[in-house]
Parts: C-alpha cells; structure tokens; sequence
C-alpha cells in the first residue's frame, strides 16, 4: 500500500514536472482539454463549455489589462475546480498597475454577465441564464479583498485594511459552505494579513489619493453592478 502510494506520487510529480516544461500553447491546450473533460463529466457538456467561456474572458480581462499597463501576461492556464491563472512577464512596479491588471478580470467578468443575460431574454435559455448567474457569482467572488483573489490586489491600492474586510467574508464563506478550497484561500488569506503586519501596516506611498480613489471607483462600481444583477437574475431563477 504504502510503496503503490509512494509510485503513484513519483508519477504525479514527474508528470508536472513535464507539464511544466511544455511549450506555453501546449500547456495552455492541454490544461483547457482536461478542465473541459472535468466540467463535462461533472455538469455536462454545454454547461462545461459555457463555464470554460466565462473563465475565459475572465483571464483576457487581466490579459488585457496587463497589455494597457505596458506588461505581458501568458495563459490563460486552467486549473479544474480552482479556475484559471495567467503569469506575468514582469512583477507590477506598484499596487496602483497590480489593482489594474486584477480589475481587468472581473470588469470583464461583468461584460460576459450581462451577454448571457441579454441571450437568456432574447432566446429563454436556461443555461443562459445559469451561465449568467454563474459569472456573477464568479466575479464577485473574486473581489473579496484576501489572498489569493483579485481582490487582493485591489485592496493594496485602496486600503489594506479592507483585507480583514475580505478574510472575516471568506471565513463566513466556510462556515456556511464548509469548502476545503474556501478553508484554503482562508488560510492564505490569514498568512497575507501577517505578513502585512509584520512589516508595519506600510501602504505603498508612490500612489496619490486620487488613484487610490480612481481604484476604489472602478472596484465598488464593478462590486454594485454585479450585486445588482445577481439579485435581478435571481428573480428569473426557477
């Protein structure tokens, strides 16, 4: 038991070891066809493809983003209930580019919402609106101000006080889910916020208060919009 256990982990690490050395398409490719596979089998296939749509735009967003900053990201590269993940070519030169480049994803987030809402009236399709209901949920998640999500980031920009703001939500969040994904992002988020006060609650001082009030413009609009629209879809939900 124990050395069937000790091979199988030899395969894995060996495995990612030789994903990792694959070109970047082909691991863009390879990691699309095994989050499809695994969506299919779990939901279906239409609603697999919808959601692989939804993260989709959701990382051309940062992507695109990253571009306006004057970065390159590469991916998207996705990663079966956990979402998707783009890289960097270079690490942001302060929080006010970092919050950019978060805000891209769920600001695109929004756009893909809203088509699927729009597709819903034109055509009552369910999984329309199930898929826009989805991105919602998807995007707003994502805002929580704690580690590791994109509301991370914008948080820097803003206030790192709005990270205790997002780990006591995100700890809510697992105690009514009792997710072990949430407990996760949890506890990073709790290791985020010590390091933080470890290194004496410093906010980046190359930001003027007016970006940090242009950020936090962009991040509570994008947060109310979606919250709005995840209570109008609601009405819709059988």
């Amino acid at each position: 038991m124990g050395r069937r256990f000790l091979n199988r982990l030899l395969v894995f690490i060996l495995g990612f070891w030789a994903f990792l050395e694959l070109g970047g398409v082909l691991q863009v490719a390879l990691s699309t066809l095994v989050s499809l596979a695994v969506y299919a089998l779990a939901f279906g296939f239409n609603f697999a493809i919808g959601f692989m749509a939804l993260l989709f735009v959701h990382e051309m967003g940062h992507i695109i983003a990253s571009r306006v900053v004057g970065l390159r990201a590469s991916g998207p590269m996705f990663i079966p209930f956990i979402g998707a993940v783009v890289r960097l070519n270079k690490i942001p030169v302060n929080s006010k580019m970092a919050a950019n480049i978060a805000i891209g994803g769920p600001a695109a987030g929004v756009v893909s919402a809203l088509v699927c809402f729009v597709f819903y009236l034109w055509t009552d399709s369910l999984l329309m609106l199930v898929l826009s209901y989805v991105a919602c949920i998807l995007n707003l998640f994502n805002l929580i101000p704690c580690a590791p999500l994109d509301g991370e980031h914008i948080a820097a920009a803003i206030s790192h006080r709005l990270m205790w703001v997002g780990s006591l939500v995100i700890g809510l969040i697992f105690v009514y889910t009792h997710n072990i994904l949430i407990f996760i992002i949890f506890v990073f988020s709790l290791i985020q916020l010590w390091k933080w006060r470890s290194f004496g609650n410093k906010e980046d001082s190359s930001l003027t208060r007016r970006q940090r009030l242009t950020v936090a413009w962009w991040y509570f609009g994008i947060l109310a919009v979606l919250s709005v629209l995840t209570w109008y879809i609601m009405e819709f939900l059988p």
